[in-house]
């Protein structure tokens, strides 16, 4: 209900009419309880000091021998019927001497103190020389009296007595009343006006409102040509002329929201892409986030940003030639390769506005490019190294007669040469291997310790021919797992063989195995030439080399880290890898004892 305006303006004028008419009949009728108890005050002490003036008796007689006279004078007096009134007499002991418009009899002297319906400290007071008045209320916490007491001196200066009167309320409590109701019934009317104007008022706000309403929602469904009468000045009006005024420029920025929306089609159309807009003057109008993230550009460098096409390998552009505006070409950022597709963009009359350029990043297939080519020439360098050595011994042999010693020597080299070949052969077929759907995993009981000390065995010339020392520590012995023989063996000699070929001569190698609840870890670790921070999340990729000069010279095609961690994962292990350049590498194996593994996988 309070969501209309009319509603709540008039709920609200309603509240503040509401709320000063009871506050103003509040105080009306506080004033009005205020005078009349001060008219009723003043008249009961001209009362009192009338009746003590006009008599010398009250301040010279002994009003405990003369009881009746003082009795007689207040019954001549005639005070108000609405007064009571009573003489007290003897500070220390106060009786009640003489009383007047008193409905219950007063026993002769009566004590003043234990007579109900008077006031103690009242007594006291006025005994003291003061003048006092004091109020009660009934049970309906209405007033019903006001008490009063006067001293009455005698020649010396002394109290000589005092007067107690007190003056029934209920006049004063009915003129209260009938004024509240008075108040009231004016409230009431005053509410109902209020309510009457309250709706005028209203309509004069909202009536302009709901026509604008009304103009609005005919502009959401695209007819501009709406206005609204501007009847005041006021802000009503004010707000009607703003709405004449933004439907004309609706209608004028129209056109220039076509040409926008022209130019998001086109990002949105490659924003899996870094995209960039520029106009005729190759100012940055329009970038996604990750052109921005190539660019290195913050928010606050957009604005205004000139680009130099130059740098991004794009020449010859001329927007007056709209042959120059469309290409492709290559370009390498901070080490990663793009290739940019540019092409212009149109405004509605078919002129150039500016180009979008396209950043596809292309990185990965030119790294994988580049890995195929270094693979072709370690491939071909690794086997036309065996194949000379082995065409020229070959060839010597066919040539010259020579000892049997000789010959046995040359015929060692062959084969030594022959094996070469055959590890690089069998390296690409194990990947090929791994690769095929026929791959199954045939699990056995191994003892895990003879498993290590036969790969060490296999790799003892490797290490000998660069005097290693090769640090064991195991820390269980005869360790039965569940696992794949030949997998197992290729993975730890792969590990071990490439720790000895990149560890320079009298290095060190520890191989370290930990026994767990249910599965074990094999670390080999050397403090070798270690692997640069940059290559270390390409290490274990098929054909990566770190450098090629390095990998050549310590033999191998870059398949072993890659075959060794295909073959852990077909094996359901995890392989790690930590490595510092210039202080070594560590690579830790952790698999489970027990095996299961499907072949399907």
């Amino acid at each position: 209900m309070f969501k209309s305006i009319r509603v709540r303006f008039i709920a609200i004028y309603f509240t503040l009419v509401l709320v000063a008419m009871m506050i103003v009949g509040l105080f009306i009728v506080k004033r009005l309880e205020n005078t009349q108890l001060l008219t009723m005050e003043k008249d009961m002490l001209t009362t009192a000091s009338t009746m003590v003036s006009s008599s010398e008796k009250f301040s010279s007689l002994d009003w405990i021998n003369k009881q009746k006279q003082i009795q007689t004078l207040l019954e001549d007096w005639k005070i108000n019927s609405n007064y009571q009134l009573y003489a007290i007499y003897d500070p220390d002991q106060p009786k009640i001497i003489a009383a007047a418009n008193v409905n219950t009899k007063v026993s002769d002297q009566a004590s003043a103190l234990a007579y109900k319906g008077l006031d103690p400290d009242l007594i006291f007071t006025a005994f003291s020389g003061q003048t006092e008045k004091r109020t009660r209320s009934s049970q309906d916490k209405s007033l019903s009296e006001l008490h009063l007491t006067y001293p009455i001196y005698n020649y010396e200066g002394q109290v000589n007595g005092i007067f107690y009167m007190i003056g029934n309320l209920e006049a004063i409590n009915n003129l209260l009343l009938d004024s509240k109701k008075i108040i009231i019934s004016a409230g009431l009317v005053a509410l109902l006006a209020s309510i009457i104007l309250g709706l005028i008022l209203s309509s004069t706000i909202t009536n302009p409102i709901r026509d604008l309403t009304k103009k609005v929602a005919v502009v959401a469904k695209g007819d501009y040509s709406q206005k609204v009468q501007v009847k005041s000045d006021d802000e009503i009006g004010k707000l009607a002329q703003i709405f004449n005024f933004f439907t004309d420029q609706l209608q004028d920025t129209i056109s220039d929201m076509e040409l926008e929306r022209a130019k998001l089609n086109t990002i949105f159309q490659y924003m899996a892409e870094g995209v960039l807009a520029l106009d005729t003057n190759n100012n940055l109008i329009h970038i996604n986030q990750v052109a921005k993230e190539i660019l290195k550009l913050e928010d606050l460098d957009i604005k205004y940003h000139r680009i130099n096409l130059q740098k991004l390998n794009i020449y010859g552009i001329d927007y007056s030639r709209r042959t120059s505006l469309e290409g492709v070409v290559a370009a390498t950022i901070d080490n990663r390769h793009y290739n940019l597709i540019y092409g212009p963009y149109l405004d509605d009359l078919g002129l150039v506005s500016g180009i979008i350029i396209v950043f596809q990043d292309v990185s990965k297939e030119h790294r994988l490019d580049q890995m195929r080519k270094d693979f072709v020439a370690n491939v071909s360098h690794e086997l036309k190294t065996p194949l000379t050595t082995i065409k020229t011994y070959t060839e010597t042999l066919m040539d010259n007669d020579m000892d049997q010693e000789v010959e046995k020597n040359f015929l060692s080299i062959i084969d030594k040469e022959t094996d070469r070949m055959a590890r690089l052969v069998q390296d690409l077929l194990e990947l090929s291997n791994i690769d095929s759907d026929a791959w199954t995993i045939d699990l056995e009981s191994l003892n895990l310790n003879k498993l290590i000390d036969n790969c060490i065995g296999a790799l003892e010339t490797l290490r000998a021919e660069k005097s290693i020392v090769l640090e064991k520590k195991i820390y269980t012995q005869d360790l039965e797992i569940l696992n794949h023989r030949d997998s197992l063996e290729k993975i730890i000699m792969n590990i071990l063989s490439n720790a000895y070929k990149y560890t320079e001569e009298k290095g060190t190698v520890s191989l370290e195995l930990m026994d767990y609840k249910d599965s074990f870890r094999l670390t080999v670790k050397d403090n070798g030439i270690g692997i640069p921070y940059a290559d270390q999340k390409h290490i274990f990729e098929r054909f990566y080399r770190v450098e090629k000069a390095r990998s050549r010279k310590a033999g191998g095609t870059g398949l072993g880290l890659s075959i060794a961690k295909e073959l852990v994962e077909k094996l359901g292990g995890t392989i790690l890898l930590k490595s510092k350049p210039n202080i070594g590498t560590e690579i830790s194996l952790i698999f489970k004892k027990n095996l299961e593994v499907d072949n399907e996988r």
